[in-house]
């Protein structure tokens, strides 16, 4: 009986970290120069109510931590721009042509 819920616990971490940002457990200094550039150049643009530089410096916070993996996975090539678009956009309740979608896509590198 301890055996099984020591595997199921074995189990439940390995889905766990599977489903973190692909920068959650190496340095990236790809992804870190990305977010440096958004921090610089998108902090006060919004998307839907908040700022970007709210979202960036409210990890911890359901908007701030959905912010980041999203766009973690974006810089990574995980998700396309369109789906990081209407995945932030439906999260925050914002459009597509809010000035913070449309800077952090600026300063997406070209693949």
């Amino acid at each position: 009986m301890k055996a099984i819920g020591i595997r199921a616990g074995a189990v439940c971490s390995a889905v766990l970290i599977a489903a973190c940002a692909p920068d959650a457990w190496k340095k990236d200094p790809a992804y870190n120069t990305f977010l440096n550039q958004i921090q610089n150049d998108c902090y006060y643009k919004r998307i839907g109510e908040v700022d970007v530089g709210g979202l960036l410096n409210n990890t911890g916070s359901n908007q701030g931590d959905y912010f980041i993996d999203q766009t973690s996975r974006l810089q990574a090539g995980q998700i396309t721009p369109e789906n990081w678009t209407s995945a932030v956009t439906a999260f925050l309740d914002g459009r597509s042509t809010d000035p913070g979608i449309e800077c952090v896509l600026r300063h997406l590198p070209k693949r």
